[in-house]
């Protein structure tokens, strides 16, 4: 089967019914065709068949998984709402000395595309106010083993290639648990392959990780799940006897929640937006934003380009986009090989999370190549300041127009995304003090980066 059709199972049919029936209740979310579907837990009854469900007659525990779908959980509002302050160091001069000067540099992380996600469920509610309204139940895959065997470091547990994500999310998704831990930074793609995929992550050493690393995953959250009694990580079991399934539900309800309005990458843009206060809102605005990209895979450069583009669409220009986000011949088979002959570059990771997940913006991707085919011309358009804004996708990989921008543009105008594992260098300090600096690795430490 060829990749460009499997992964076109992602996508989801945006549509709300006026009116739901039986007869339309999604129980089921699609996975592999055509032998497997994730089978989503039922928050609110114990039977699928009823068309309405009666606030007033919920369980205690029914009533608490509505109350996260309804937006109405103080818990997880608390932590969607705990935007992270940036972390305060010195400016420092050319020859690396500390200043009486202060830069920022505000957290950032990877994220995941939001159609990852196992499809909410529309439920018609009868509310206890006396009205009824369509509720989206959150899918929490139903369990059928207590930790996934993929173990991070063990090559030989990765069994999945080229087209096979889906196959790989499925069991991640099938377990209770999943295992992650720190990489080559403290950030990893795999926590959000893990959450995205519907399961808890069980992370290693999370209580070692820094204040301002992963600030944007519920690390109290992740602690407290993975510390519930009857989980041993030894053996990759859980004792069930001991186990609170209902507390597992309501915790991993509210990281799958959580996850939707915080870790996808349009809300991740919406953050970065919203610290350099960027009136994307604005009907009136004219958008222009130039992103400076670079053609090799980089997962912080490609999650953040997918979510300005889901945002701005035809009003982001990108200079050298990468192909692999938006075009892969159906006429050739997915695999290692063929990827590098025809990209002229690997794809970390096999490509998952982020491969063609522009497929649809394909059109951007010509009318860029073809209009900021050369240096010359995108250094134009910047000395005549054409653009609203401009982002470094890569600033550590991807300099060479700094200086021309940081000459022409205001510190807000200018977003400098930094993705790079944990590693300490000085120009993180020149630049951050003529943009908005988003590093992914945020040590307690300034020495250890900057």
């Amino acid at each position: 089967m060829k990749y460009s059709r499997r992964i076109m199972s992602f996508e989801k049919l945006r549509f709300v019914p006026s009116i739901i029936t039986k007869d339309t209740i999604p129980t089921r979310t699609r996975c592999i065709e055509p032998n497997c579907v994730i089978e989503c837990t039922d928050l609110y009854t114990n039977d699928t068949s009823v068309e309405t469900v009666e606030q007033g007659r919920l369980t205690l525990e029914q009533a608490q998984h509505l109350l996260i779908d309804l937006g109405e959980d103080a818990v997880v509002n608390e932590m969607i709402n705990d935007y992270p302050k940036p972390k305060l160091c010195p400016l420092r001069s050319p020859n690396g000395q500390s200043t009486n000067r202060q830069v920022e540099y505000y957290p950032m992380s990877f994220g995941f595309v939001e159609n990852r996600l196992p499809s909410s469920i529309p439920r018609n509610v009868s509310l206890s106010n006396g009205t009824t309204q369509i509720v989206q139940q959150t899918c929490l895959p139903k369990k059928t083993i207590d930790f996934s065997l993929l173990i991070p470091g063990q090559k030989e547990t990765y069994t999945f290639g080229f087209g096979q994500e889906l196959d790989y999310r499925r069991v991640y998704g099938s377990a209770y648990f999943a295992l992650t831990k720190r990489k080559g930074g403290w950030d990893c793609n795999r926590h959000y392959e893990i959450i995205s995929s519907g399961t808890m992550p069980y992370f290693e050493r999370l209580e070692f990780a820094g204040a301002l690393m992963m600030k944007h995953l519920p690390k109290p959250l992740l602690l407290e799940a993975r510390n519930m009694p009857g989980v041993h990580r030894q053996n990759m079991t859980i004792d069930h006897k001991l186990f609170n399934h209902t507390q597992y539900n309501l915790l991993l309800h509210r990281l799958l929640y959580y996850a939707k309005r915080r870790l996808t990458t349009t809300k991740l843009v919406e953050y970065i937006l919203t610290t350099i206060k960027y009136p994307y809102k604005d009907p009136l605005k004219n958008h222009s934003i130039l992103y400076i990209s670079h053609p090799d895979s980089d997962f912080q450069k490609d999650y953040i380009l997918h979510g300005f583009t889901l945002i701005f669409e035809r009003d982001v220009h990108v200079y050298e986009p990468a192909h692999y986000l938006y075009e892969y011949p159906v006429n050739k088979q997915w695999s290692a090989g063929e990827t590098l002959k025809y990209y002229k570059h690997i794809l970390y990771g096999l490509g998952y999370g982020y491969a063609l997940s522009l497929r649809k913006y394909f059109y951007l991707y010509k009318r860029d190549k073809e209009e900021l085919g050369s240096e010359a011309v995108v250094r134009e358009n910047i000395n005549s300041k054409r653009y609203s804004l401009i982002v470094f996708g890569a600033i550590y990989r991807r300099n060479a127009l700094f200086s021309l921008v940081a000459g022409k543009y205001n510190c807000s105008q200018i977003v400098l995304i930094d993705g790079e594992d944990e590693q300490r260098d000085v120009r993180r300090s020149e630049y951050a003090q003529s943009g908005t600096y988003f590093l992914r690795e945020v040590p307690d430490d300034c020495n250890a980066f900057t």
